[in-house]
């Protein structure tokens, strides 16, 4: 069922299609994409695009690639893009995992943001988490040297199992966030609706932000993935702070 305030994107304009890539398995060609070569950051679920929009506006000079599986969600994010005057964005359909291994190319992104993807809270579902150790040895092979990685969640013990995956890929990230490891409830410079809503009703939000080493990535097989089912909170946006979007 589709909510009321999203039937306009079940048709795309030619305008918002000019910001969606072909579906496809295929590597991307990003300087063809973009026209130029230009300094990546890739969000993974970009949810209704407002974190994805806002960052793109704010920094023409870079170039900006969304993933997110719900097509009208992709078309919106690209509607958002259009309404702050950034074409420096192109959205992707599909699976994270799948596009992450097959369609980004080695050391493109510089930036990487994960922000509230589904947390899968019973403890019989967490094995339907986005962040397994394959999936982030996936992601180092994407980030160039440098590259920061931040995620963001309400789900702290998922924050603590990206935390604790990570450390069995020793040597591919350098924590930004010591001794902790994570910061809580830090200012954000483009929050979104969810995460106000979650700060409204008193939740905490655990933050992590990581650096990439120049140590090669393991090649590790593709995982057995149960299905996913409903999204409801995969690819909501928006939880950075000033001082890591500036940086």
């Amino acid at each position: 069922m589709v909510a009321p305030g999203m039937r306009r994107y079940k048709v795309r304009t030619e305008a918002q299609a000019s910001l969606v890539g072909p579906e496809g398995s295929s590597p991307l060609d990003l300087p063809a994409i973009f026209g130029r070569r230009a300094p990546i950051r890739l969000e993974i679920g970009c949810g209704h695009g407002e974190f994805i929009s806002q960052m793109a506006a704010a920094h023409p000079d870079e170039d900006f690639v969304g993933v997110e599986y719900d097509r009208l969600r992709i078309t919106k994010g690209a509607h958002k893009c259009l309404g702050l005057g950034a074409t420096n964005a192109s959205f992707y359909g599909g699976m994270a995992e799948d596009f992450v291994r097959d369609r980004m190319p080695t050391a493109s992104a510089r930036r990487i943001y994960i922000l509230f993807p589904d947390p899968w809270p019973k403890p019989d579902h967490r094995r339907r988490r986005l962040m397994t150790r394959a999936f982030l040895a996936d992601l180092s092979r994407v980030a160039a040297p440098g590259c920061r990685f931040i995620f963001g969640s309400d789900t702290h013990n998922y924050t603590m199992q990206v935390l604790n995956n990570l450390t069995t890929l020793p040597g591919l990230w350098r924590n930004l966030y010591p001794p902790s490891g994570y910061r809580i409830n830090i200012p954000t410079r483009f929050p979104t609706v969810f995460e106000r809503y979650k700060k409204e009703e008193g939740d905490t939000i655990a933050y992590l932000m990581l650096e990439r080493t120049d140590v090669p990535a393991p090649v590790l097989p593709a995982p057995h993935r149960p299905p996913r089912g409903s999204k409801t909170q995969q690819g909501i946006p928006g939880c950075h702070s000033g001082k890591t979007e500036s940086t």
